[in-house]
């Protein structure tokens, strides 16, 4: 318990950035059930993975790096900030290891990057949100009228096709294999203030544009069939729904991870269709079950020094399969099982 108590000051960014996570996935996480793609966001993740990888490789095109004299000034107050985050583990204030909370968050915190890693950082998120919109079109008109193709195929082109040409690409890229580990769990212990600050500020506008159009989505996804025949531009809709999906996905990935951003998208809502019907109670199941499995796997990370994005996961699932046996004991209870 004291191990938790001290991981509290570095565990609070992380604990605003996943619930702002959730604010915004668990309610499209409910639109992705209901319509039958799960698996989309995996598809724009891989996208904007993409993207990310395609930007690694052209970045030193793009973005050459400084004369080497402005690198060794940089290295010099690394390897000071390094000394002092060693000094901290020799006090016992902080443990350098792979997965928890370590002495790496200290140089996290304090740490600024070279002058051209920002435009690194630019234009990684450039291409991965250019990406993942290419994809959120594909998604939008690769729905056919008559279903000869299933929509649910098309986005496992789109996930697969995506993720081999990130493999081929980043095995030509120095450090490849590390970017993609990056890029599936993510570094969600070590995002800042600012980090969170733009995230809610995205989340906010795609909040309020959802809130706006809730009905139109939320007809399409009841019935693609009845809104066709009531007149709907349906692929528009789409366009849009798919849009700010894959904004939502860049953001989130490049600080959570795929995997993790997959969790908040579909374990929550699927948990909360098991006990109630409507969208608004669903919702706030989704919620609040989102917020109780984020502090447990928060708090098994620090307790457990174990990876953060790791821990998350493990929580969300181990809540899935509770929640589901509850559920069949309540039923069997009834006599409805």
């Amino acid at each position: 318990m004291d191990r938790l108590i001290e991981a509290l000051p570095f565990l609070a960014v992380p604990f605003v950035a996943c619930l702002v996570i959730a604010s915004l996935h668990c309610y499209m996480g409910l639109h992705v059930i209901k319509r039958g793609v799960i698996f989309v966001d995996l598809a724009l993740a891989q996208a904007a993975a993409l993207g990310a990888a395609v930007a690694l490789l052209i970045s030193p095109l793009v973005c050459p790096e400084p004369p080497h004299h402005d690198q060794d000034r940089f290295a010099s107050a690394v390897v000071g900030e390094a000394d002092l985050a060693h000094q901290l583990d020799l006090d016992g204030e902080a443990t350098a290891t792979e997965g928890g909370l370590d002495a790496e968050r200290v140089i996290a915190d304090t740490h600024d990057h070279p002058p051209h890693e920002h435009g690194h950082e630019r234009l990684g998120y450039g291409m991965s949100l250019l990406f993942a919109l290419l994809g959120a079109i594909l998604l939008s008109f690769g729905r056919l009228r008559d279903e000869r193709i299933p929509h649910e195929a098309v986005i496992g082109i789109i996930f697969v096709v995506c993720a081999s040409l990130s493999v081929l690409i980043l095995s030509k890229a120095p450090h490849g294999h590390e970017k993609m580990e990056a890029m599936l769990v993510g570094s969600i212990l070590f995002v800042s203030w600012r980090q969170v600050a733009l995230m809610s500020a995205l989340y906010l506008v795609l909040g309020l544009f959802h809130l706006a159009a809730r009905r139109h989505f939320l007809e399409i996804t009841q019935s693609v069939t009845g809104s066709e025949k009531a007149g709907k531009l349906v692929r528009l809709w789409d366009c849009l729904f798919y849009g700010s999906f894959a904004l939502m996905v860049t953001q989130s990935v490049s600080i959570a991870g795929v995997f993790v951003v997959f969790s908040y998208l579909i374990i929550p809502g699927a948990c909360a269709v098991l006990f109630a019907d409507r969208f608004g109670p669903q919702l706030v199941i989704a919620w609040v079950l989102a917020t109780i499995t984020t502090v447990a796997g928060l708090a098994l990370s620090a307790l457990a020094d174990m990876p953060t994005g790791s821990s998350l996961v493990s929580c969300f699932g181990a809540a899935l399969v509770l929640l589901a046996v509850a559920r069949a004991i309540i039923l069997r209870r009834r006599g409805t099982l």
